[in-house]
């Protein structure tokens, strides 16, 4: 009688799912269809092609697509088109169109959250000027599944780059929920021929008929996309943002617009705020250090009084770009920097009586930076090959 009361207790998992019976989704591309519809682009690993013994030769992703009012609807409804049960939980990213972003993805994230399957740590990307399901579509050439393609690419250009960052549904959900401001995501683009991207064929050839690479910051307002920065504004918001790994600055020099290559060792910014007056002061406080990776033109780099003017020069062409990056969101009305938090944090009283209109108070903020600039060395080399004469 007693291993009769056991037995229930060592049944087992009564609700498991065996692995040949998932369908893995390595990518959801999501798209505004009408005026309230979504779209929902499942990217499915077909296991038979990546395991190798059994591969047939066919493409190792498959992508589904499934229409609903809501996303949760989409996603189920989705399940009479994909023959295994749809498994969300090793999905590497999720790319959301740009219709749908500029219309507002606050209902899109309540089931994101919610949700008990797809992780918070999950990147999420905007497709610039395209939809989620057609940046999903592309076959790529390096990794076969598209999906790690483009997280790789994602992490390649963030650690050496510094135009983008990642940013996962984690990150956006935190961002949504500060006053006068909203989330920064990842841009991605496609150049090329969309008609032939999906086929194998793009592949086959040294100059693939289409490719997606990362491409700017999308700046949101609340829960939609207002503006994006591209190059050295996007750089200056992952400086503002501390998510510098690596950048490269390019310095003029000489009188034939020769240049100076710095690559950027190590970046730390500090924000912190003053009271003026009654009236608050942000300050942006940043220190880099960087080494010398291309000298054009005639320069004594064994020179300190050389090295301390490419210092300062380094430090004032920094300081342009993090000031056009501040005006740049300032226009936007949208305080995707922080100075609403650092306020909080330092005067939580003054915060009070400006949080009400923050996006108004953000945009007419006074801003300071101060940038601490050291050049370390010159790499594998000191002066470079001569140009003519000597500074």
């Amino acid at each position: 009688m007693v291993l009769l009361l056991f037995a229930p207790l060592l049944s087992g998992c009564w609700d498991s799912v065996e692995l040949n019976q998932r369908a893995v989704v390595a990518g959801i591309g999501i798209d505004l269809v009408g005026e309230s519809d979504y779209e929902v682009s499942l990217q499915v690993i077909v296991a038979d092609e990546i395991a190798g013994a059994k591969a047939r030769g066919d493409t190792p992703v498959v992508l589904y697509r499934e229409k609903g009012k809501n996303l949760f609807q989409a996603l189920r409804r989705a399940s009479q088109r994909v023959p295994r049960i749809i498994s969300l939980a090793h999905t590497k990213l999720i790319v959301i169109g740009e219709k749908l972003a500029r219309a507002g993805i606050g209902d899109m994230m309540d089931s994101l959250e919610r949700s008990t399957e797809i992780r918070l740590p999950v990147k999420m990307l905007v497709a610039r000027g395209n939809t989620g399901k057609d940046v999903l579509a592309i076959m790529t050439a390096i990794g076969r599944i598209p999906a790690n393609d483009i997280s790789g690419k994602l992490e390649t250009s963030e650690r050496l780059y510094a135009g983008d960052y990642a940013v996962t549904i984690d990150d956006v959900i935190r961002s949504m929920s500060h006053k006068g401001g909203g989330p920064v995501l990842t841009g991605i683009g496609v150049n090329g021929n969309l008609e032939q991207a999906a086929s194998k064929n793009n592949v086959d050839n040294i100059l693939p008929k289409a490719i997606v690479h990362i491409n700017g910051m999308g700046v949101f307002k609340k829960d939609r996309l207002v503006h994006w920065l591209d190059d050295d504004q996007a750089i200056g918001l992952s400086m503002i943002n501390n998510k510098v790994k690596s950048a490269q600055t390019t310095l003029s020099c000489g009188k034939n617009r020769e240049t100076i290559g710095i690559e950027t060792l190590f970046s730390a910014t500090n924000i912190h705020t003053r009271m003026e007056q009654g009236e608050p002061i942000f300050v942006i406080n940043l220190k880099q250090t960087g080494a010398i990776q291309e000298a054009e033109c005639s320069i004594n780099l064994q020179s300190p009084e050389a090295m301390k003017r490419l210092q300062e020069q380094w430090t004032e062409e920094t300081k342009k770009m993090i000031t056009s990056t501040v005006r740049e969101v300032q226009r936007t009305r949208s305080d995707v920097i922080g100075f609403g938090l650092a306020l909080e944090r330092s005067y939580p009283k003054q915060w009070k009586r400006l949080s009400s209109e923050w996006s108004r108070n953000f945009a007419e903020s006074t801003v300071r930076i101060q940038v601490t600039s050291v050049l370390k060395h010159t790499q594998s080399r000191t002066n470079p090959y001569s140009k003519g004469e000597s500074d």
